[in-house]
Formats: structure tokens, sequence, C-alpha cells
């Protein structure tokens, strides 16, 4: 933000800040209109510093992310993340289920709520992964985007709050999305920002 403040610039941090905020909303409604279909890798993962005390699934005082990649032939294709309360039945349900087409063959580790989007044609496959280490081997991509969606965090905004992530991650998601299209991505953001609805400040902070 303080790049582009001084890019175009503009006199107050609020206003590239809201801006910011802006784009990545128009980013978010644009994805939102597509679905992840074929064979699909998906897990969840905890976003924020450090702490003490448990780690993994459990963990507290951090962000519940679910992470979702859509591959074809071995190669990611399309992905989705979605910030959640917790990681219960109703919550993946709710956060998942019209972001996948019908007739996906769903890939995850073990943990038995994802359960809860298999359907008549819709395919559930749980996988008993053991180590962090062997999950990374048997969902590569979703562990790769999951790796990378952290260090993309750390690395430029240095942490997140949790009333701003789900449009942090919408972020990231356009631009992966987009990834072979690197030229025209200007062009498919403006386009995103003048066929969406805005979000305002007083939203953004209310």
């Amino acid at each position: 933000m303080l790049s582009l403040k001084k890019m175009l610039p503009i006199k107050h941090y609020q206003t590239v800040w809201t801006m910011g905020h802006k784009i990545r909303h128009a980013m978010s409604q644009r994805d939102s209109y597509y679905k992840l279909a074929g064979l699909v890798e998906m897990d969840d993962t905890y976003i924020g510093s450090k702490k003490k005390g448990k780690q993994g699934r459990g963990a507290e005082g951090k962000l519940k992310v679910i992470v979702a990649v859509e591959t074809e032939k071995e190669k990611p294709r399309f992905a989705k993340m979605e910030d959640v309360e917790n990681l219960s039945k109703k919550m993946i349900f709710q956060a998942f289920n019209e972001k996948m087409e019908k007739d996906v063959v769903l890939k995850t580790d073990g943990w038995k709520p994802y359960s809860v989007l298999k359907t008549d044609k819709r395919k559930h496959e749980p996988i008993t992964v053991g180590s962090g280490e062997k999950a990374s081997g048997l969902l590569p991509w979703v562990h790769i985007l999951i790796s990378n969606i952290k260090g993309n965090i750390r690395g430029t905004y240095h942490g997140v709050d949790k009333n701003h992530i789900s449009r942090y991650l919408a972020e990231f998601c356009f631009r992966f999305n987009r990834r072979f299209w690197e030229k025209q991505m200007f062009n498919r953001v403006l386009n995103a920002c003048v066929n969406s609805f805005t979000i305002t400040y007083a939203e953004l902070t209310g």
C-alpha cells in the first residue's frame, strides 16, 4: 500500500488503503461466478503468528482458512480460499458447497466434516495421511497453495485482520487463477472493478 501511495501519488494512506480493498472486493465478486470442477484437492490451514500451545487443528488465536484447488493431469488449474469461523460440517458446507460443481471428485484428508460435501454425483475420497510431510505428498497442490498464501501474507502484508482476510484471499486466488494471462491482468482487474458492486470505507471499518 505504501508503494502504491507513492506511485500514484496519493496523499493520505486511508485513501489508498480503501482503494486496495475496493479492488480486492471486485476480484472476489468476479471469481464468485466460477466453480471448481473435475478433481479437487481440499485442506484447511491456520493463518497467524506463531504462538505457544496446540498447533494445527485446534490452534487458538489464528484464522481458519479452507483451501481448494482444481487439478487436471496432475497440474493445478483454479483455486478458491475461504475463511471460516470453525471446521464444523455446517460451516464447510456453507463455505464450499456452491463453489464446486456437483460432479467433482473431492480429495481430502480423513477429517470427517469434509464428508458433508459428498452428494449423489459428487465423490469424496478421504485419505488417511498421517504426518504433515506425507500429507504434502498425497495432496500436493493444495499444500503448495497453503504455503504460498502464508508466504504472501508474511512477505507482503506481515499479517492480516480477521475482518479483511477474505479479500486478501480473494486477491491471491484472482491472481493465481489468471497466471497464464499475466499480460492481460490489468485489463482483467479493471473489468472486474467496473462490473462489480463497490464497498465503502464505512463498510470496511464498520
